[in-house]
């Protein structure tokens, strides 16, 4: 047994608590050998650690990080200056600089998420596509149920916020109920920035959150990782449902049913990685879903519009009738963003429900309830006009104005004075 090894038998049993002569009985070595052998070993000279001005706001800059790793170094040096920080913009780059690099190499940890806990939401978008006739941009409005992976897909030729909130509405109707949090990619309709530089959720967003009773979360920037399985879905519609939609006549609501056939026959499927399919795996995640309110939230577009002399109101080039006692006021129209079906209010509340008309084809509806109050109006209008009494324009009479007449010596003070002529 060489040296090295003796020496590190002689460690090893005086961690165990053996006295100098024991350790010396056991290798067969002397007591001064064995004192030679634990002899602490010299350590390196260690620097003093000085403390930095950046180390009190170290946290402040983590968490915003954290939320954004691309955060403007100019802003944040303004932010942390004025609640204290004394020290140079290069100290604090500094710092931002390791962190960054720090978060760059962080391995990305796969999780599962407790049923019912997360649903994740994104767009996907196909292009220019022939819809119902008509060249428009098509999109598809994806949810994910974390812990099942059982989808919600459906296709609307816009992406506002209108649109994404009455998808959510359909989303968790299909579901029959609503996961705790909902964890959103980087979409302006659902996020915005305040004026600290901070991601909230837009007024929209915040307020179908309220009424849901969920919370909405983004994910991080740069980090698709984190709606991993949003992603996965994405990918798997559009290679193997959009093929089989490709190349034929689009329609919004075939398209619509045909994708909920396909949802339901994929999630039967096995999952990969799992010996559970998606409905498996759902029969446990939707009793603990949170329950539906009562009433759907309101998602509608609400647009003032005036109504002119022929009690109608204008609507994306078409116009439409209301009650001629509106004549001259405004009217409230809420538009469904998906089904397009309108409803006008008036002072009095709710006038009617009805469909909309294709946007630009100018026509005009004039509703026959409207038609037979609005011929009442003018009939009674004439009448009123018979019986009023027109009076006789009188004629004035010529009256004699006295004229002043002066005397020609009036006019002598200006014979006098030089001719003043004004050149052009």
């Amino acid at each position: 047994m060489d040296k090295e090894h003796r020496m590190l038998e002689a460690r090893l049993l005086q961690a165990k608590g053996l006295t100098q002569k024991e350790i010396a009985e056991t290798i067969g070595k002397s007591e001064r050998t064995v004192r030679y052998y634990l002899k602490e070993m010299p350590r390196p000279r260690k620097n003093p650690v000085r403390g930095s001005k950046v180390d009190p706001f170290k946290a402040m800059i983590n968490q915003i990080l954290e939320e954004n790793p691309s955060y403007n170094s100019e802003i944040l040096f303004e932010r942390i200056s004025k609640i204290g920080y004394t020290g140079k913009i290069s100290v604090m780059k500094d710092y931002v600089a390791q962190i960054r690099k720090q978060m760059a190499i962080q391995a990305v940890m796969r999780f599962e998420t407790e049923p019912a806990r997360q649903a994740q939401v994104d767009w996907k978008e196909f292009g220019k596509q022939v819809v119902d006739g008509i060249e428009k941009k098509l999109y598809a409005f994806v949810m994910v149920l974390g812990y099942s992976r059982k989808a919600f897909v459906r296709f609307t030729t816009r992406m506002d916020q209108a649109t994404l909130v009455a998808c959510h509405n359909l989303a968790f109707e299909y579901f029959g109920g609503v996961p705790h949090e909902i964890l959103y990619d980087n979409m302006r309709t659902a996020f915005t920035w305040d004026e600290e530089g901070v991601f909230k959720p837009t007024v929209w967003l915040l307020a179908l959150a309220i009424h849901y009773d969920f919370l909405p979360k983004r994910c991080r920037v740069r980090r698709p990782e984190t709606k991993g399985k949003v992603e996965r879905t994405i990918g798997y519609l559009g290679n193997n449902f959009w093929p089989r939609m490709d190349g034929g006549a689009l329609s919004l609501e075939t398209l619509n049913t045909d994708v909920i056939s396909w949802l339901s026959s994929i999630d039967e499927k096995p999952l990969s990685g799992f010996t559970e399919s998606r409905s498996e795996r759902f029969t446990r995640e939707k009793p603990l879903l949170k329950t539906l309110p009562a009433e759907r939230f309101d998602a509608r577009h609400e647009i003032p519009l005036g109504v002119n002399r022929e009690s109608m109101i204008c609507y994306e080039t078409n116009r439409y009738s209301v009650p001629p006692e509106l004549i001259g006021h405004l009217v409230t129209l809420k538009v469904d963003a998906l089904s397009r079906e309108a409803e006008i209010f008036g002072p009095k509340g709710s006038l009617r429900r009805f469909t909309l008309k294709p946007a630009g084809v100018r026509q005009r509806v004039f509703f026959p309830e409207d038609r037979e109050l609005l011929r009442r109006r003018w009939a009674h209008d004439r009448q009123a006009i018979g019986r009023r009494r027109v009076p006789r324009r009188r004629l004035s009479l010529t009256r004699q104005i006295d004229v002043e007449v002066r005397s020609p010596a009036a006019y002598a003070i200006f014979a006098e004075e030089p001719e003043v002529r004004i050149s052009l």
